[in-house]
């Protein structure tokens, strides 16, 4: 993403992909955070969020061409 000649930014590509369910291309604003994307998508605290395979806070900017991986959080253990 860079700052056109009038200070414009151009907006960025982020690829979302909910595992085992659908991929999605968004265009999306600069300074779109992982939890606006959480949001738009309904995502509950049942997943979890990782931005170009590295678990990320909601709270992260997003850049052009990101990948966000949303798959269920694995619960397990002995009883």
């Amino acid at each position: 993403m860079q700052d056109t000649k009038l200070g414009v930014r151009e907006p960025i590509a982020v690829k979302v992909v909910m595992l085992g369910k659908s991929t999605q291309e968004l265009v999306r604003d600069p300074g779109t955070t992982l939890a606006d994307i959480l949001a738009e998508q309904g995502v509950s605290g049942q997943m979890e969020a990782r931005v170009n395979g590295e678990t990320a806070h909601p709270s992260r900017r997003l850049a052009d061409r990101d990948v966000v991986l949303l798959v269920p959080k694995i619960r397990g253990g002995t009883r």
